[in-house]
């Protein structure tokens, strides 16, 4: 609509000089086309340009100037509408390269973060993933989510740096999880050493990745391997937020880190937050950083989704949705069918300090 309505305003101000018996610029009315150019398709920029260059055309008849001058200016005219529909054409085709491209990135993309379940043994999960990229879905951050047997198993990772290269590495870890846990009977920290081998085998001199490996046992009990990863928040029913702190952490993958098992006790009505870093430095136009603390009547609303909406939400308001960093978040509110002091799953004994720890 501009560009008409601009090309109504042109011919407007070139009749008003007539009538005053100011000098009439025709080729001004190339302005419509020009900035139609911007926004219309190419059918519609001709269509334009052409109705222009006739209002241009009988506005310099009726002017009764020099025929030079007049010559001269509907030549600019011309010259003016054919740009803008050339430039309409080029828009035209380098968006539909762009689509293209972005079709084929959300493919790929698709292919790197699968589809979080929202449901699985002894939990309901939700989800979210901010890219730092306007044209991304998805960078160099991982949510990956394994259900198979008694137990469930994910993945939450951060890959260092941004762009083609993280996301690659961040595939890599991925598809190699994915693997590991296809074996029968590979421990946790089995799979995250696995994990490890083909991060290192694909990252370059100064990558690595950042993880948080998780399996949770529907008899209480959720193990974890961090790997140089923020650990996990648990919500208590009674609504205190308090860190899964291990006993030691590892380095992250792809650094060669010495893998160590933390196991927690943990009960129905308990709330995990697993995320990437992105959302502990997201900050806000003063420089103050987005504090989970503060965050905790956000993460206790009954519906699990809605929870994870409204987290993703106040950072959106806290950074004006300005992020630096990909922001990565997995909830889960545990259902568990047996939280008894039983033995994990595994053969895994829970580590000294550990029960302390959860409680």
């Amino acid at each position: 609509m501009a560009g008409p309505l601009l090309a109504v305003a042109a011919a407007a101000l070139a009749a008003a000089q007539f009538e005053t018996g100011r000098p009439i610029a025709e080729a001004w009315l190339a302005i419509a086309p020009l900035l139609g150019s911007l926004a219309l398709r190419p059918l519609r920029t001709a269509l334009l340009a052409g109705w222009t260059v006739l209002l241009g055309l009988g506005l310099a008849l009726a002017g009764h100037g020099p025929a030079g001058r007049l010559v001269t200016q509907l030549g600019v005219l011309v010259l003016l509408a054919c740009f803008a529909v050339a430039n309409s054409v080029i828009r035209a085709a380098a968006q539909r390269r762009l689509g293209q491209a972005r079709a084929v990135a959300r493919v790929a993309q698709s292919a790197l973060l699968r589809e979080v379940p929202t449901s699985v043994a002894a939990a309901r999960l939700a989800s979210r993933y901010l890219s730092a990229s306007a044209e991304a879905r998805v960078g160099g951050d991982i949510v990956e989510v394994i259900t198979g047997g008694a137990s469930t198993r994910w993945l939450v990772g951060d890959t260092k740096g941004k762009g083609l290269p993280a996301v690659r590495l961040a595939s890599v870890a991925a598809t190699s999880f994915r693997d590991a846990c296809a074996q029968p009977g590979l421990s946790l920290t089995e799979i995250a050493r696995a994990v490890d081998l083909s991060v290192t085998r694909a990252a370059g001199p100064e990558d690595f990745v950042t993880a948080v490996f998780a399996e949770l046992d529907p008899r209480g009990w959720l193990q974890l391997v961090v790997c140089g990863h923020p650990p996990p928040l648990r919500l208590s029913a009674g609504g205190e937020l308090s860190p899964l702190a291990p006993r030691s952490f590892a380095t992250p993958l792809g650094l060669h880190p010495d893998l160590h098992l933390s196991t927690f006790s943990v009960r129905t009505g308990d709330r995990l937050l697993f995320f990437t870093d992105g959302l502990l430095e997201a900050r806000d136009r003063s420089g103050r950083l987005f504090s989970l603390d503060q965050q905790i009547d956000a993460l206790c609303r009954p519906d699990l989704q809605a929870a994870a909406d409204e987290l993703l939400d106040r950072l959106r308001d806290h950074t004006r949705h300005r992020l630096d960093d990909d922001v990565a978040v997995l909830l889960a509110d545990l259902t568990l069918t047996d939280p008894g002091h039983q033995r994990p799953a595994l053969g895994e004994q829970p580590e000294a300090g550990a029960s302390k720890q959860a409680a």
